[in-house]
């Protein structure tokens, strides 16, 4: 990943966007969406293909998002023949697009005005475009039947990192004579990589370098008639199985769900983004949980914080923390407008700078500038008073974006609607002992009896190691105390604290303060020596500010973090074993991380396009713990 910036653009006498660095236009003059539907939509089959398709989904792969009018009119069309043939085996459309600069939120409003036909596309995208961040942006729409994989950053970079066959391929982007640096041979080959038997390609464009490149690359490929004045265009296919193998786990055959039922252990945050993702792509699921209720353990607290953890440099870890991010924030409200009723505020956090190896690593991360001013701005003391509402001793670090949730009521709403659905099935007071291999599934010997599953992904947090499978992870638990708090001086409070520990804006009279690190524990229980430290931790760290002084304990809840040595999640096929996946270890960072790594297991148990790159899936694997 490498840091990007906006493309430079300006409109002509037709409104038209032009790239003032490429002098060349984003669409035609002649009618943008007549020409997306003739060129890209037209000579790939499109709609028409998506009725015979076999799979449950159809995967396009676009060079150059631009304006975006490729997808929205895509989209459009796929919605329409999902409204004409509802039980059509083809039920969702995946769209990878790769931009390298991108249109500035502003720009990318006035250019998609002229759209008066896709209104509603065009807004919702627009609600929905993210930042300026390289990497993968997972947009979703229509309730998940339509997927928007922007994948920002040069596409001879990222293309290797995608690793899903494509159907269908639109060769965009600006002409290769005012942009030779995307029309390379690596750009072809990696296409022909991604394409299998029948997938197919179409172009604006005719230029002897794109079909050579396209033969080279092993694509058949015919000139036909081009779009309004222009003479020719090209189309491609891939008429035989010569790609090079991309390795995905075997697709779940179309049948009947329940034959594919995935039973899930767990109860909390991971486990129900997890459930969510598998039945929004109509795979039935068995939740399993040792209590009574979802959200008695680590997802149990009444508010959690919600932010990024940004590095200075371009690591993995924060690449992963900014995409989860901004995943997270668009799920959440995602699941908020289909009803679910659960409290959530993004009210902003302010990282406050109380001490010298804070103060250094926030210098170091504002001077290097990678991160646009919408995920994080410095503020001073002053600047961090007013955005608080209480005066502040410290310089920081505001994220304007962040801010809070209450995981358990989440999952509880989550629960609830899942119930309501009936591809899912819920077990309580049912604790798992043992796991079996069983042929190719799993059998679970339970305080409920004897249990088969086809498909098991452990989802069960700090017990994440307590299985022989899964035995040789080095996981740690963490016992960690959250504090609720009564003191009127502090209902001022507009916006996540955090220093050492967190405080959070009151909410039903109460503020979140937390949280204690007990490495030594065995047991999750509540101590009023925790609850003194995390009020103490607020004085020392905070200068005892008078707002404070008059702070009471109400309540507290404790459990058990889980994390692994590397401080990265773990997600995804546990190394060497059959139809068990896992997805866990996110220590504090469960309410940011789950939405994106729920989706990231439901594509890898599904087959389906990933919303990570390869690099990062790796990164994650639990294969790295192997050998």
């Amino acid at each position: 990943m490498s840091q990007l910036t906006h493309a430079k653009i300006h409109f002509n006498e037709q409104g038209t966007p032009v790239a003032s660095d490429f002098d060349d236009v984003y669409f035609s003059n002649d009618g943008g969406m007549a020409e997306t539907d003739y060129v890209f939509l037209q000579q790939n089959g499109l709609p028409e293909r998506w009725l015979n398709h076999p799979a449950a989904a159809f995967h396009i792969i676009e060079t150059g998002f631009g304006t975006g009018a490729n997808f929205l009119l895509s989209w459009l069309r796929f919605r329409q023949y999902r409204q004409q043939f509802p039980d059509a085996v083809c039920q969702r459309l995946y769209f990878s697009s790769f931009e390298k600069f991108p249109l500035s939120h502003t720009d990318l409003t006035q250019a998609l005005a002229v759209h008066t036909e896709l209104k509603q596309q065009c807004e919702q995208l627009l609600q929905a475009y993210p930042p300026c961040v390289g990497g993968c942006h997972r947009l979703s729409f229509d309730n998940g039947s339509v997927i928007l994989d922007l994948w920002l950053g040069d596409v001879n970079t990222l293309l290797p990192e995608l690793n899903a066959k494509t159907d269908a391929i639109y060769l965009d982007g600006f002409a290769p004579s005012k942009n030779p640096d995307m029309w390379q041979q690596q750009l072809f080959t990696g296409l022909a990589r991604l394409s299998g038997n029948g997938s197919t390609v179409a172009t604006f464009t005719s230029a002897g370098l794109v079909k050579r490149g396209l033969q080279q690359a092993g694509f058949t490929v015919s000139k036909i008639k081009g779009f309004g004045r222009k003479r020719e265009m090209l189309t491609a296919s891939m008429l035989t199985d010569t790609s090079l193998p991309v390795t995905a786990p075997a697709p779940l055959a179309a049948p009947t769900p329940s034959e594919h039922e995935v039973t899930i252990i767990g109860g909390g945050i991971a486990s129900l983004c997890t459930a969510l993702a598998l039945t929004q792509r109509g795979v039935a699921v068995h939740l399993i949980c040792e209590d009574d209720m979802v959200a008695r353990q680590a997802s149990q607290n009444r508010q959690g914080a919600v932010y990024p953890n940004l590095h200075a440099n371009l690591t993995d870890d924060s690449q992963l923390h900014a995409q989860a991010f901004l995943f997270a924030r668009r799920f959440y409200q995602h699941w908020q407008q289909q009803g679910l009723d659960f409290a959530m505020d993004w009210c902003g956090l302010l990282h406050l700078a109380s001490n010298t190896q804070l103060q250094q690593r926030q210098h170091k991360l504002i001077d290097k500038a990678l991160w646009p001013s919408e995920l994080v701005q410095a503020v001073n003391a002053s600047e961090a008073s007013a955005i608080a509402g209480l005066k502040l001793p410290h310089s920081g670090i505001y994220l304007p974006l962040a801010g809070w949730l209450s995981p358990q009521q989440f999952c509880l709403q989550a629960l609830q609607y899942l119930q309501q659905q009936r591809l899912f099935r819920f077990s309580a007071d049912c604790k798992v002992r043992a796991i079996k291999q069983y042929n190719s599934g799993w059998h679970l010997d339970t305080t409920a009896g004897a249990l088969q599953a086809a498909i098991l992904v452990l989802a069960c947090g700090s017990k994440l190691a307590e299985f022989t499978p899964t035995a040789q992870l080095p996981l740690n638990k963490i016992r960690g105390q959250v504090s609720y708090v009564h003191a009127s001086t502090m209902a001022p409070l507009k916006t996540v604290l955090c220093h050492k520990g967190y405080i959070t804006p009151q909410w039903q009279s109460l503020h979140s303060v937390g949280a204690t690190f007990d490495r030594n524990a065995t047991e999750a229980f509540i101590s009023e020596q925790d609850n003194s430290e995390n009020l103490a931790l607020v004085q020392q760290q905070l200068q005892q500010p008078a707002w404070f002084a008059e702070a009471k304990v109400s309540s507290a809840t404790a459990a058990f973090r889980a994390t692994l040595p590397d401080h990265l999640p773990v997600v995804g096929p546990l190394a060497n074993q059959q139809n068990l996946y896992l997805i866990g270890a996110m220590g504090a960072r469960g309410i940011m991380l789950s939405p994106l790594l729920a989706e990231l297991l439901a594509c890898q148990i599904c087959a389906e396009p990933l919303p990570l790159t390869q690099q990062l899936g790796k990164r994650l694997a639990s294969e790295r713990f192997s050998g």
